[in-house]
Protein backbone atom coordinates (compact mmCIF):
# COMPACT_ATOMS: atom_id res chain seq x y z
CA UNK A 1 0.00 0.00 0.00
CA UNK A 2 2.89 2.31 0.61
CA UNK A 3 4.28 1.47 -2.25
CA UNK A 4 1.39 2.43 -4.59
CA UNK A 5 0.99 5.66 -2.27
CA UNK A 6 5.00 6.91 -2.94
CA UNK A 7 4.09 5.61 -6.82
CA UNK A 8 1.19 8.35 -6.80
CA UNK A 9 2.88 11.17 -5.49
CA UNK A 10 5.91 10.69 -7.91
CA UNK A 11 3.03 10.04 -10.91
CA UNK A 12 1.53 13.32 -9.44
CA UNK A 13 5.33 15.37 -8.99
CA UNK A 14 6.34 14.29 -12.34
CA UNK A 15 2.91 15.43 -14.11
CA UNK A 16 2.89 18.49 -12.70
CA UNK A 17 3.88 21.40 -15.39
CA UNK A 18 7.06 23.93 -14.69
CA UNK A 19 6.29 27.11 -13.36
CA UNK A 20 5.64 29.56 -16.68
CA UNK A 21 7.77 32.75 -14.99
CA UNK A 22 8.41 35.49 -17.33
CA UNK A 23 10.54 38.77 -18.02
CA UNK A 24 9.59 41.82 -19.03
CA UNK A 25 11.57 44.37 -20.25
CA UNK A 26 9.41 47.36 -19.02
CA UNK A 27 10.72 51.39 -18.10
CA UNK A 28 10.81 52.71 -14.98
CA UNK A 29 7.90 55.31 -15.56
CA UNK A 30 5.69 52.37 -15.63
CA UNK A 31 7.46 50.16 -12.94
CA UNK A 32 5.55 50.92 -10.20
CA UNK A 33 1.72 49.70 -10.67
CA UNK A 34 3.71 47.55 -12.71
CA UNK A 35 5.47 45.42 -9.93
CA UNK A 36 1.46 45.51 -7.71
CA UNK A 37 0.13 43.35 -11.03
CA UNK A 38 3.49 41.19 -10.93
CA UNK A 39 3.21 40.29 -7.62
CA UNK A 40 -0.89 39.84 -7.41
CA UNK A 41 -0.34 37.47 -10.56
CA UNK A 42 2.26 35.63 -8.90
CA UNK A 43 -0.16 34.98 -5.91
CA UNK A 44 -2.83 34.11 -8.26
CA UNK A 45 -0.80 32.02 -10.60
CA UNK A 46 2.36 30.83 -8.87
CA UNK A 47 4.50 32.04 -11.65
CA UNK A 48 7.19 34.59 -11.28
CA UNK A 49 7.51 37.74 -13.05
CA UNK A 50 10.80 39.47 -13.48
CA UNK A 51 10.51 43.20 -14.36
CA UNK A 52 13.79 44.26 -16.04
CA UNK A 53 14.18 48.00 -15.86
CA UNK A 54 15.88 50.95 -17.55
CA UNK A 55 15.01 53.75 -19.19
CA UNK A 56 12.83 53.69 -22.48
CA UNK A 57 16.27 54.13 -24.16
CA UNK A 58 17.90 51.22 -22.50
CA UNK A 59 14.37 48.86 -23.49
CA UNK A 60 14.28 50.37 -26.76
CA UNK A 61 18.01 48.97 -27.18
CA UNK A 62 17.50 45.57 -25.62
CA UNK A 63 14.29 44.75 -27.62
CA UNK A 64 16.15 46.06 -30.66
CA UNK A 65 19.21 43.70 -30.26
CA UNK A 66 16.93 40.64 -29.72
CA UNK A 67 17.94 40.04 -25.53
CA UNK A 68 16.26 37.29 -24.30
CA UNK A 69 12.64 38.35 -22.43
CA UNK A 70 9.17 37.73 -22.89
CA UNK A 71 7.09 40.96 -23.08
CA UNK A 72 7.99 44.65 -23.66
CA UNK A 73 6.15 47.70 -22.61
CA UNK A 74 7.64 50.52 -24.20
CA UNK A 75 5.69 53.86 -25.46
CA UNK A 76 3.93 53.02 -28.57
CA UNK A 77 5.46 54.75 -31.16
CA UNK A 78 8.82 52.56 -30.26
CA UNK A 79 6.85 49.79 -31.97
CA UNK A 80 7.47 50.80 -35.16
CA UNK A 81 10.75 50.07 -35.10
CA UNK A 82 10.32 46.82 -33.28
CA UNK A 83 9.29 45.30 -36.48
CA UNK A 84 9.94 41.68 -36.58
CA UNK A 85 10.45 41.37 -33.00
CA UNK A 86 6.74 40.80 -31.96
CA UNK A 87 4.69 37.98 -31.52
CA UNK A 88 1.23 39.71 -32.06
CA UNK A 89 0.54 43.81 -32.42
CA UNK A 90 1.21 46.08 -29.56
CA UNK A 91 -1.96 46.40 -26.70
CA UNK A 92 -2.73 49.98 -25.27
CA UNK A 93 -1.66 49.96 -21.55
CA UNK A 94 -1.89 53.54 -20.32
CA UNK A 95 -1.01 57.12 -20.77
CA UNK A 96 1.46 58.42 -18.87
CA UNK A 97 0.60 61.93 -17.55
CA UNK A 98 3.39 64.32 -16.44
CA UNK A 99 3.27 66.60 -13.72
CA UNK A 100 5.21 68.77 -11.42
CA UNK A 101 6.63 67.22 -7.98
CA UNK A 102 8.11 68.80 -5.18
CA UNK A 103 9.85 67.73 -1.62
CA UNK A 104 7.11 66.72 0.33
CA UNK A 105 6.12 69.87 2.12
CA UNK A 106 7.16 72.06 -0.59
CA UNK A 107 4.98 75.09 -2.32
CA UNK A 108 1.87 74.20 -4.24
CA UNK A 109 1.69 76.66 -6.96
CA UNK A 110 -1.35 76.99 -9.60
CA UNK A 111 -0.59 75.10 -12.51
CA UNK A 112 -4.47 74.25 -13.01
CA UNK A 113 -4.02 75.86 -17.01
CA UNK A 114 -1.47 76.65 -19.63
CA UNK A 115 -1.28 80.27 -18.58
CA UNK A 116 -0.40 79.59 -14.75
CA UNK A 117 1.44 76.93 -15.71
CA UNK A 118 4.13 79.25 -17.70
CA UNK A 119 3.61 81.86 -15.15
CA UNK A 120 4.88 79.46 -12.27
CA UNK A 121 7.95 78.11 -14.35
CA UNK A 122 8.81 81.85 -14.84
CA UNK A 123 8.50 82.89 -11.31
CA UNK A 124 10.18 79.46 -9.93
CA UNK A 125 12.65 80.12 -12.79
CA UNK A 126 14.15 76.97 -12.79
CA UNK A 127 12.59 73.36 -13.51
CA UNK A 128 14.56 69.84 -13.22
CA UNK A 129 13.88 66.52 -15.20
CA UNK A 130 15.81 63.44 -15.79
CA UNK A 131 18.46 63.70 -17.69
CA UNK A 132 18.32 63.06 -22.09
CA UNK A 133 21.16 62.20 -22.50
CA UNK A 134 21.04 58.73 -20.67
CA UNK A 135 18.19 58.13 -22.18
CA UNK A 136 14.77 59.44 -20.52
CA UNK A 137 12.34 60.31 -23.10
CA UNK A 138 10.59 62.46 -20.05
CA UNK A 139 13.42 64.52 -19.47
CA UNK A 140 13.33 64.70 -23.35
CA UNK A 141 10.15 65.89 -23.68
CA UNK A 142 10.55 68.52 -20.64
CA UNK A 143 13.75 69.61 -22.21
CA UNK A 144 11.74 69.88 -25.37
CA UNK A 145 9.00 71.84 -24.01
CA UNK A 146 11.23 74.59 -22.50
CA UNK A 147 12.49 75.32 -25.77
CA UNK A 148 9.31 76.93 -27.02
CA UNK A 149 9.16 80.59 -26.88
CA UNK A 150 6.56 81.33 -23.93
CA UNK A 151 9.09 79.53 -21.74
CA UNK A 152 11.86 81.89 -22.28
CA UNK A 153 14.17 83.08 -19.52
CA UNK A 154 13.51 79.47 -17.58
CA UNK A 155 16.60 77.41 -16.99
CA UNK A 156 16.67 73.56 -18.11
CA UNK A 157 17.92 71.51 -14.97
CA UNK A 158 18.85 67.93 -16.49
CA UNK A 159 19.33 65.97 -13.96
CA UNK A 160 21.27 62.12 -12.68
CA UNK A 161 18.37 59.65 -12.15
CA UNK A 162 14.81 59.78 -11.59
CA UNK A 163 13.92 63.32 -10.73
CA UNK A 164 11.47 62.72 -7.70
CA UNK A 165 14.58 61.71 -5.86
CA UNK A 166 16.32 64.33 -7.18
CA UNK A 167 14.08 67.21 -5.76
CA UNK A 168 14.22 64.86 -2.30
CA UNK A 169 17.74 65.38 -2.66
CA UNK A 170 17.46 68.77 -3.14
CA UNK A 171 18.73 69.18 -6.46
CA UNK A 172 16.19 71.55 -7.17
CA UNK A 173 12.87 73.25 -5.75
CA UNK A 174 10.58 72.28 -8.85
CA UNK A 175 10.87 69.35 -11.15
CA UNK A 176 8.97 68.21 -14.18
CA UNK A 177 8.17 64.53 -15.61
CA UNK A 178 6.41 61.60 -15.62
CA UNK A 179 3.95 61.69 -12.82
CA UNK A 180 4.10 57.72 -12.44
CA UNK A 181 7.75 58.35 -11.70
CA UNK A 182 7.55 61.13 -9.37
CA UNK A 183 4.83 58.73 -7.13
CA UNK A 184 7.66 56.06 -6.54
CA UNK A 185 9.86 58.74 -4.85
CA UNK A 186 9.80 58.88 -0.89
CA UNK A 187 8.89 62.24 0.85
CA UNK A 188 7.91 64.03 -2.74
CA UNK A 189 5.15 65.38 -3.38
CA UNK A 190 3.36 65.89 -7.15
CA UNK A 191 1.90 69.34 -7.08
CA UNK A 192 -0.45 68.52 -10.36
CA UNK A 193 -0.39 67.54 -13.41
CA UNK A 194 0.96 69.61 -16.37
CA UNK A 195 -2.37 70.83 -18.89
CA UNK A 196 -3.53 69.17 -20.94
CA UNK A 197 -2.60 71.84 -23.83
CA UNK A 198 0.92 71.86 -23.35
CA UNK A 199 0.90 67.91 -24.93
CA UNK A 200 2.77 66.11 -22.15
CA UNK A 201 2.26 62.81 -21.84
CA UNK A 202 3.06 59.35 -23.14
CA UNK A 203 1.22 56.44 -24.37
CA UNK A 204 2.51 52.95 -23.53
CA UNK A 205 1.49 49.63 -25.05
CA UNK A 206 2.81 45.92 -24.65
CA UNK A 207 3.36 43.15 -26.81
CA UNK A 208 4.59 39.72 -26.59
CA UNK A 209 7.97 39.13 -27.93
CA UNK A 210 9.35 36.34 -30.65
CA UNK A 211 12.14 35.35 -28.64
CA UNK A 212 9.78 34.63 -25.64
CA UNK A 213 10.43 31.08 -24.52
CA UNK A 214 6.68 30.84 -22.32
CA UNK A 215 4.55 33.27 -24.88
CA UNK A 216 1.61 31.89 -23.79
CA UNK A 217 2.44 33.36 -20.17
CA UNK A 218 3.58 36.23 -21.51
CA UNK A 219 0.45 37.07 -23.63
CA UNK A 220 -1.84 36.06 -20.66
CA UNK A 221 0.15 38.37 -18.06
CA UNK A 222 -0.83 40.90 -20.77
CA UNK A 223 -4.49 40.15 -20.91
CA UNK A 224 -4.71 40.34 -17.40
CA UNK A 225 -2.53 43.98 -17.09
CA UNK A 226 -4.92 45.44 -19.55
CA UNK A 227 -8.50 44.22 -18.12
CA UNK A 228 -11.19 46.75 -16.43
CA UNK A 229 -10.07 45.39 -12.98
CA UNK A 230 -6.50 46.38 -13.41
CA UNK A 231 -7.74 50.33 -14.18
CA UNK A 232 -7.49 51.27 -10.18
CA UNK A 233 -3.91 49.86 -10.05
CA UNK A 234 -2.67 51.75 -12.81
CA UNK A 235 -4.55 55.42 -11.79
CA UNK A 236 -2.89 54.99 -8.48
CA UNK A 237 0.44 54.89 -10.16
CA UNK A 238 -0.11 57.85 -12.21
CA UNK A 239 -1.22 56.09 -15.41
CA UNK A 240 -4.52 56.58 -17.02
CA UNK A 241 -5.46 53.04 -18.45
CA UNK A 242 -6.89 52.97 -22.10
Amino acid sequence: MRRIAVALVLAGLWAAPAAADITIFSPGISNGPLRTMAEQWTVQTGHKVTITGGNVGRIRTAVENGTPADLVLAPTSDFKDFTGRLSGAPVPVGRIQFGVVVKAGGRHPDISTEEKFIAFAKAAGTLAFANPAVGSLSGAMVEEMLKRPEFAGVRPLPIKGMIGDAIVRGDAEFGGGAISEELMAKDAEVVGPFPDSLGQFIDMSGAVLKVSSNPDEARAFLVWIVRPDSAEVWQRGGIVAP
